[in-house]
């Protein structure tokens, strides 16, 4: 009787245990839950005054949503948001970083001189994926072409096809443009299209320093009817959109909203917010970093004509 009364009397502190220690699985999981929501509401939350704003800069095309988050962060209108930020370009954002006159940069990835740089500078980059994108390649609208192949792409700018008549279209010769050195679009061509030393040599009349001139050359200028430019498809689908030049498809998709979004585009691009890896942990700096990847920062985004990093 009583081993018996002992084994019932185990039994009831082994269950009595059991049950304590769910209770406390069930509560820590409940906190963490908490923590996580907390966390995400403070991101989604937060304000800031001018005082408490980091330095900002960034590449052209991404201007419109850093200056409306400023306004957004800030409560304070476009204008004045345009005032308190920096607009260089992706190398001028990048030289400033490095050099510290910038706590962050709205860009594309980095090219490798520029990350050179900077590790010689003793800088090292750390980047936050925040909006989708698309590189894409354009050509007049009365160019007949509407698709090309990426191995096309890459025939024409290693310079080996030199007329349209040779890619479906009419016996015109093909102005290949390409963008200054460091420049966010050229870096891309490097990365979505051809390594550097596979390009061809642009001559000095159609290597363009600014973004808009290669668009309104491939629109407007002489011979633009045989002209092919490149750059990020927010630019040329909002910034400096016009009618006069057309998308190209690559592969058989055009770029457009749906299929960057989709993926089904071959040549995404992720923009970034880039900041020194050794910057503080309780920033400010990773304060705006999580509300821009937040369900806040993704609305902003996809009000501004962007296309939000959802993955």
């Amino acid at each position: 009787m009583k081993n018996s009364r002992t084994a019932k009397n185990a039994k009831r502190l082994l269950c009595l245990a059991l049950l304590l220690l769910t209770a406390i699985a069930v509560t820590a999981c409940g906190n963490n839950e908490d923590k996580t929501v907390s966390a995400s509401d403070e991101a989604a939350s937060l304000t800031l005054t001018k005082e408490e704003l980091p330095v900002i800069d960034g590449a052209l095309a991404l201007a419109p949503y850093y200056e409306a988050m400023t306004a957004r962060l800030l409560n304070v209108d476009i204008e004045e948001a345009r005032t308190l930020v920096l607009c260089s370009n992706t190398p001028s954002a990048y030289r400033n970083l490095t050099e510290g006159k910038a706590d962050m940069i709205f860009c594309a990835m980095p090219s490798d001189e520029q990350v050179n740089t900077a590790r010689e500078a003793g800088v090292e980059f750390e980047y936050h994926t925040i909006l989708n994108g698309g590189f894409v390649f354009f050509v007049n609208k009365d160019n007949p072409v509407k698709s090309l192949t990426k191995e096309q792409l890459q025939d024409i700018y290693r310079g080996k096809v030199k007329n349209w008549k040779e890619l479906g279209g009419d016996d015109v010769e093909i102005i290949p443009y390409q963008r200054n050195e460091g420049s966010g679009s050229q870096t891309g061509l490097y990365r979505f299209l051809l390594p550097k030393e596979a390009v061809m040599q642009a001559p000095t009349e159609y290597s363009i320093g600014e973004m808009g001139e290669i668009v309104d050359a491939v629109a407007h200028y002489d011979n633009a009817k045989g002209a092919i430019g490149y750059s990020y498809y927010y630019y040329v689908s909002s910034m400096h959109y016009t009618d006069q030049i057309k998308l190209l498809g690559v592969d058989g998709v055009i770029p457009s909203d749906e299929t960057i979004s989709n993926g089904s585009y071959p040549m995404i691009n992720q923009s970034q917010i880039v900041i020194r890896d050794d910057t503080p942990q309780d920033s400010v700096v990773r304060k705006i970093i999580a509300w821009c990847q937040s369900e806040e920062g993704a609305k902003l985004a996809e009000e501004n004509g962007y296309v939000a990093n959802r993955m």
